[in-house]
């Protein structure tokens, strides 16, 4: 009995460092989205197949597909492979629409990972240090430049996969950063590093990289810490001092306000325009991409159709720079009232739901997912960053860990 007992013991000790395999996997992944695609993938094969070798796969995936984020997840899924079997599209063309929503297939098991708090907290500690050394490094390059960036095509401090992506993951780290700041559990010395940390993200988003999408996501990433830390004065007067540093470097940083400015510019002139811009490129696409959703409202042009269709419309209706086709509308309710119509837009629209409405182990990470879900929305009114591969794997790790609930008798 004793030589079972010790037997099993030994099992579950192999079990568990299976698991552990698995989150420091899931870890690098969150983090290597931002950076390289391969590097990412890997992390994410490797994060499954140790999941599924450790033998609790089945007891923790379980109890995670009953999570509202889980159950939201599956619902965006179904639709969208459903939305194959009427679109007109090459089979090849609705595959790859639906292979396109595979950072929505590893929630479940993200959220079978990251029930206890203490590797929510290594996530969170591990994706800002990455993020800090990147910062000071892109500090580094402008140094070497010896001048500051001045406009979009100009890469100095550009480190990461492109200045939008670079802008979004250091608007995350700076939402985190300032989370840990308020952890009491940190110490002196570790809430100052994270309140230093802050400082370096958002210098560098006003000063060296000029993303539009990451200015909107920290803003709204305030707005939802402040709102949620109202009786918490200490965070709340972090987060206040914060958006005031962040409004005051907006102001003052050249680039950053050229960087406003020209998306107005470029948004009121897309008709009258002699060649394609960033925001007059999304005033074409928008009105084209609407009068394609009035020809068929209710369940799309199906799963990988908009391309086709899209180029089709635009094919005899202008001779100059706006009859260049697109796969993606930028916007990611227009995306899904193309593709699936009103019925795919109300199932990503409940995807929200049930994710704002998951209450994870009722810790206050729940805060982080809040934000980064809300701001995810906000940018998304111009971008479908849910589908983009960096944005969207970026969210989907954060959702799934900092949502996760503890598995009774195996997460202790």
């Amino acid at each position: 009995m004793r030589e079972i007992g010790l037997a099993g013991a030994g099992a579950g000790a192999a079990s568990s460092r299976w698991i552990d395999a698995s989150r420091w996997a899931a870890i690098v992944g969150a983090c290597t989205v931002v950076v390289s695609p391969p590097l990412a993938n890997a992390a994410i094969v490797l994060m499954l197949a140790c999941f599924f070798a450790s033998g609790q796969a089945t007891t923790r995936l379980r109890q995670a597909v009953r999570q509202p984020l889980a159950i939201g997840a599956a619902v965006v899924v179904a639709v969208v492979a459903l939305g194959m079997l009427w679109s007109s599209a090459p089979w090849s063309d609705r595959l790859d629409a639906f292979y396109t929503w595979r950072r929505l297939w590893i929630i479940p098991v993200v959220l079978a990972l990251f029930g206890p708090a203490a590797w929510k907290q290594r996530m969170i500690v591990v994706y800002v240090a990455v993020c800090a050394l990147a910062a000071m490094i892109s500090f580094g390059m402008v140094a070497a430049a010896a001048r500051l960036p001045t406009a979009l095509s100009d890469p100095a401090g550009t480190l990461l996969r492109n200045h939008s992506t670079q802008s979004m993951a250091f608007a995350v780290a700076a939402l985190l950063s300032l989370w840990m700041a308020g952890r009491p559990d940190l110490g002196r010395a570790g809430r100052g590093a994270a309140a230093v940390a802050v400082v370096l993200f958002v210098l560098n988003m006003t000063l060296v990289t000029p993303g539009r999408s990451g200015y909107v996501a920290l803003a709204v990433m305030l707005l939802v810490f402040a709102a949620a830390s109202v009786r918490r004065r200490r965070s709340l007067a972090m987060a206040v001092t914060l958006a005031a540093l962040f409004t005051g470097a907006l102001v003052f940083s050249p680039l950053a306000r050229d960087r406003l400015d020209l998306a107005l510019q470029e948004w009121q002139s897309a008709q009258t325009a002699g060649q394609n811009a960033s925001m007059g490129v999304r005033a074409v696409l928008y009105e084209n991409t609407l009068e394609l959703v009035r020809e068929r409202p209710w369940f799309g042009l199906g799963s990988g159709g908009f391309e086709r269709a899209y180029a089709t419309h635009v094919k005899d209706k202008y001779t100059d720079w706006r009859i260049l086709s697109s796969g993606d509308p930028h916007s990611q309710y227009l995306f899904f009232l193309a593709e699936q119509g009103i019925v795919g837009l109300l199932a990503f629209l409940a995807f929200i739901a049930l994710a704002l409405a998951d209450r994870g182990d009722g810790g206050r990470t729940r805060v982080i997912a809040a934000a980064m879900l809300l701001a995810w929305c906000a940018t998304s009114l111009l971008n479908s960053h849910f589908q983009t591969f960096a944005e969207g794997h970026l969210l989907a790790f954060f959702l799934a860990a900092m949502l996760a609930r503890p598995v009774a008798d195996l997460d202790r």
